[in-house]
Parts: structure tokens; sequence; C-alpha cells
């Protein structure tokens, strides 16, 4: 992408498909960089959070949930067992089967980490005016709800 006049950055080439990408990678790559405090890479700490917002379950779910494969999951959970963050119990359900929940360290860790990318995006959108913030929020809810409801399971439709 390249620099415009105003300052907004456009696809050197291509169609908006390949502009909104490059965008994209961009965003993505950008947010998920390290910052200073992090102690694991974002990948995993999208795997914190289905567990704060879903709670305790079995690995194989948690791998559902982040629609990830069994054996990346299995890994990143052994990781974050070695690091505190998670830990592992007998399923309520099946006591042959466990299940991963967050810790307190965990929480606490995932919540410093969402706050440093709030503040990134807060610095960044200070200076817009509050109707861009708002019609940038629509456009990304609607892009999101367009992208979830393509990729579906069919019979999720």
């Amino acid at each position: 992408m390249q620099p415009t006049s105003d300052g907004s950055t456009s696809a050197a080439a291509g169609t908006p498909e390949e502009s909104v990408l490059s965008s994209l990678v961009s965003l993505g790559r950008l947010m998920r960089q390290r910052f200073s405090g992090d102690r694991v890479d974002l990948g995993t700490y999208a795997l914190l959070k289905v567990l704060q917002c879903r709670g305790a379950m079995r690995v194989t779910d948690l791998a559902s949930f982040a629609n990830l494969d069994t054996s990346t999951v299995s890994r990143h959970v052994q990781q974050l067992h070695k690091l505190g963050l998670i830990e592992r119990s007998a399923h309520p359900d099946d006591g042959r089967a466990q299940q991963v929940g967050l810790t307190e360290e965990g929480r606490r860790l995932l919540a410093e980490s969402i706050a440093r990318r709030h503040d990134l995006l807060s610095q960044t959108l200070q200076h817009w005016d509050p109707d861009e913030v708002e019609t940038l929020h629509k456009l990304l809810a609607r892009f999101v709800a367009d992208i979830e409801h393509i990729t579906a399971e069919p019979e999720q439709h």
C-alpha cells in the first residue's frame, strides 16, 4: 500500500478486495506484534480470550471455538500450563476427561494485553472525528458479521 496525499493508503494496483486484504494484513501484523509486557504471542492470547468468554472446556472444544487444529491447540495449552496461565481439572460431566481453564494469572495477563491494545487504538483514534469512529465501528462490525456468515458451517445457515 502506498500513502496518498491526504495521508490515507491505497493499494499500488488492484481491486478494492486487494486493498482491503492488504489493509487487514497490515492491521493484523500491527496488532499481533509483541508489546512490552507480553509474555506469550497474541495467537495464544486468543485461546485465553476464548476461555475467558466461555469458561473451562476440553481442549477439543477450545480448538473448535478457536477454529484451530486440536494438535496446535494442545501445544499452546502445554505452553500456557507451564507458564501458569491455565489449569487442568477433571471435566464435571466426565471425570475421565480433562478440561482447561484460566488461572488468576492468566486472567491478569489477558487483561493487561487487552489494555495495551486498547491504549494503542485509543491513541490512534484520538484525533478522529467521533462520527468517523462510529462509521468505522459499524462497517467493521458488518464486515465481520458477513465473513462469519459466509464461512459458517453449512448447518449453521
